[in-house]
């Protein structure tokens, strides 16, 4: 077991294997998580735990508010919070504009290893925000 980190991820992912999985890796390196259906759940969450939230490491691609969308809702009210992305959808095109920022991506599928190396990274870096063309409706 890796060193207990004592942060809070807060997991969004519409796909429940996936997200399952995800939480499974993020606990067993000492993460506490937090899980979220999709962007909506996510904020509802947000609501009731989100003071002890360090981290939101979120699918693009959901039903009802994409990963995009979620952040730009929760940064009009903690501008602070760190957001890492994660998707499979490679093709889609503010995917493929979210690969070209500053912000955070791991594309699916992903390794253990990689997912805890881009998650310290989100961490230890300050939150810089998304591009205004990665600000785009996604569907799925």
């Amino acid at each position: 077991m890796e060193r207990p980190w004592h942060e809070t991820i807060l997991v969004v992912e519409d796909v429940e294997p996936i997200r399952r999985m995800v939480v499974a890796m993020l606990a067993q390196s000492g993460y506490r998580c937090l899980e979220a259906c999709d962007g909506t759940d996510a904020l509802n969450v947000l609501q009731i735990d989100g003071g002890s939230v360090n981290l939101i490491l979120t699918d693009m691609i959901m039903p009802n508010m994409s990963g995009a969308e979620l952040a730009h809702e929760v940064t009009r009210s903690r501008p602070e919070m760190r957001i890492m992305f994660m998707s499979g959808f490679s093709d889609d095109p503010v995917v493929r504009t979210l690969e070209h920022t500053a912000a955070i991506f791991l594309a699916k599928p992903f390794t253990a290893t990689s997912l805890m190396e881009k998650v310290r990274e989100a961490l230890d870096h300050p939150w810089t925000g998304l591009h205004a063309g990665a600000s785009g409706t996604v569907s799925q």
